[in-house]
């Protein structure tokens, strides 16, 4: 038994609010200065090196693409072996800071970066199990959950200031804990669905459609991100002057605001997947005559003798070469092609009936449920339709120039924003504010973060269903947008830090959620776990190159000042801000020339969601005997090619 996706979604996004630890850090850091005696540049480290950790998710990719064939279980153990890792690092890093373990300096680094890798694989199944289970709402999937790893050191944070200030230290247990009771609560219900609901087809009432669901876990991340906000700008303003109880009742808030996102299932069918009967049956019957025949043969000459070949569904519309990721190379359609990528296939009346065409994403190896087959007048059109994308393995990404312009970009692009949010605490100390006066700026970062990645992965997806925009022009507009936010940082007051950290929060979490869809659209779904994973080391390269730079100016900066390890004044950064901002510069291009390279992908990608969209809204429904939707033998598959 399936466990309902829409239950699945819903569970991963309050996971997810637990994958984001890495920027946290601020938070702690100047205790661990202190615990352990270390100067800037030893900090910084720490901090790239919990960059690194949170970044580093190949492996926990690999792993869950090596499950593909178990629906369920394979990213429930992805899952378990994620909260394993994470409370053991937090747990150790605890112990070294409170002088329960010696912890030489290598050791420290090695744990930070245990501390957040733990995240990593909470954010690969919940983000890419939700691809596979909305592949025509990619864009909107990645938005909300890269939106939740957003808001998770603002959620923490929330939780920090209103049970454990200012000890840091203790703190740290804290997340060791909370986020492994989540996680384990959580994966029962998260599993992969290899067909179409019957929720999913709803077109009334507008909140148990797609869209409305959709919409409604958006509407609930705003209300959080605003609360969030809020909370953090009262707790920082004298006018307001919050007790502890206060404080505690502002973090409770928070819980139940993001424990909120559990309604967005309800009318959905209960808690087992109700399995649509749609024309995506058809894939079904494909790929039972691929298990009958063997291997797929698209030239009948190489079919053994006595079999008949079957036509690849899987083909790609967007062809993948060892030189380039995307190319115009021609290749065969499985169904007889008209407008708009949809099929054609005469019901036995003779009328040519309308399907939707429909591509299953990386289920070849996908055991999928069995059952008696359904009657011909319960048939309803498939809502599973998606573009046909290449199928690139991880090898051909790396001999990839698009995927190396892409990774360029994203590296550049989210390593300076991380240097600026690895440096809020000893940039706020140097502008004149006080020692533990980084909160408020981690939480606007935090939240604007989080609306970067809900609006582009809202807005993109949107455009390019209406109007068929590139997904890329956005990354262009991004960069310069990094570029604009670090300028400002290179000459920011105190006061300019709230104006400051709002911009980079909102490049930093824009340029997450375009990385993860730009992946799944130029390399495809079916090793999309093990693709999104590896190009998740561009920010982790960014991070620690960029974060090395400022720790080295700063300190060379300090230096000039005495023997006093710290910098006061607002030349501290300014360099370092200058430089990351000529790089931002070179991302503007890079990302530029990626666009003129895969522009073309998305002539075809908009004609055939347009016809999707235009399908779902007005559904053709079978008549009298047809049956539309199912092919059970191979005579039927030798009709169509």
């Amino acid at each position: 038994m399936y466990v309902n996706k829409w239950a699945g979604f819903s569970v991963s996004v309050v996971c997810t609010c637990s994958a984001g630890l890495a920027y946290c850090f601020s938070l702690y850091s100047n205790q661990l200065k202190e615990a352990f005696g270390y100067d800037q540049r030893q900090i910084q480290a720490i901090g790239s090196a919990t960059n690194l950790g949170g970044y580093a998710s190949i492996i926990s990719g690999l792993v869950y693409d090596s499950m593909l064939g178990w629906d369920g279980r394979g990213p429930r153990i992805t899952l378990l072996i994620g909260v394993i890792v994470n409370s053991f690092g937090w747990m150790s890093l605890w112990a070294a800071a409170k002088g329960l373990i010696p912890a030489p300096f290598w050791l420290v680094l090695i744990i930070a970066g245990l501390t957040c890798n733990g995240g990593t694989w909470i954010d690969t199944v919940c983000l890419v199990t939700s691809v596979r289970n909305f592949p025509n709402e990619r864009g909107t999937v990645v938005g909300l959950l890269k939106a939740c790893v957003g808001l998770s050191a603002s959620v923490y944070t929330s939780i920090y200031v209103g049970f454990e200030e200012p000890d840091a230290i203790t703190y740290l247990l804290y997340l060791a804990f909370i986020p492994a009771i989540v996680v384990m609560c959580s994966i029962p219900f998260i599993n992969f669905v290899p067909y179409t609901q019957k929720s999913e087809l709803s077109t009334q009432p507008q909140f148990c459609t797609t869209g409305g669901r959709f919409l409604f876990a958006y509407q609930i991340m705003t209300v959080l991100a605003i609360y969030l906000m809020t909370t953090a700008v009262m707790d920082q303003s004298p006018s307001f002057m919050l007790n502890h109880q206060t404080r505690m009742l502002l973090s409770i808030g928070t819980i139940i605001l993001t424990l909120s996102i559990l309604l967005v299932p309800i009318g959905s069918g209960g808690l087992a997947s109700q399995r649509a009967q749609s024309q995506g049956d058809e894939e079904d019957g494909i790929e039972a005559a691929r298990v009958r025949v063997g291997p797929l043969a698209a030239d009948p000459n190489t079919c053994p003798p006595g079999q008949h070949a079957v036509p690849d569904v899987h083909a790609p519309l967007m062809s993948t070469t060892m030189s380039d990721a995307v190319e115009d190379d021609a290749t065969e359609e499985p169904l007889t092609p008209t407008q708009h990528g949809t099929s054609k296939k005469s019901d036995p009346s003779g009328k040519s009936a309308k399907v939707p065409h429909q591509k299953r994403l990386g289920q070849d190896d996908v055991q999928t449920e069995g059952g008696p087959e359904p009657a011909p007048s319960d048939r309803a059109p498939s809502a599973g339709f998606v573009a046909q994308m290449p199928d690139t393995t991880l090898l051909q990404c790396c001999t990839s120039l698009n995927f190396w312009l892409l990774f360029l970009t994203c590296s550049i692009g989210m390593g300076s924003g991380l240097s600026f949010l690895n440096n809020l605490g000893q940039l706020v100390i140097a502008l004149g504010g006080e020692s533990d006066g980084q909160a408020v700026f981690v939480s606007l970062f935090s939240v604007s973060n989080c609306a970067g990645r809900l609006l582009l992965g809202y807005i993109p997806e949107r455009m390019l269903h209406a109007r068929g925009t590139p997904r890329c022009i956005f990354l262009i507009l991004i960069s310069a947008l990094s570029a604009v936010a670090v300028c400002f940082n290179a000459f920011a007051s105190l006061p300019l830090l709230f104006p400051a950290s709002t911009m980079a929060g909102l490049a930093f979490g824009a340029t997450w959620s375009l990385m993860a869809t730009l992946t799944s659209e130029f390399f495809g779904l079916h090793h999309f776990a093990s693709n999104y994973t590896f190009i998740q080391l561009a920010p982790a390269a960014g991070g620690f190159g960029l974060g090395q730079l400022v720790g080295s100016l700063y300190e060379k900066e300090a230096q000039k000042a005495g023997p006093n390890p710290s910098c006061y004044g607002p030349h501290c950064f300014r360099l370092s801000f200058l430089l990351i901002a000529m790089l931002d510069v070179v991302a503007v291009l890079s990302s530029t020339i990626l666009y003129y390279r895969t522009r073309h992908i998305y002539i075809s990608e908009y004609q055939e969601l347009h016809q999707h969209d235009e399908d779902m809204q007005h559904p053709h429904f079978p008549t009298g005997g047809a049956n539309i939707g199912h092919m059970s033998s191979l005579s039927e598959l030798e009709t169509i090619s």
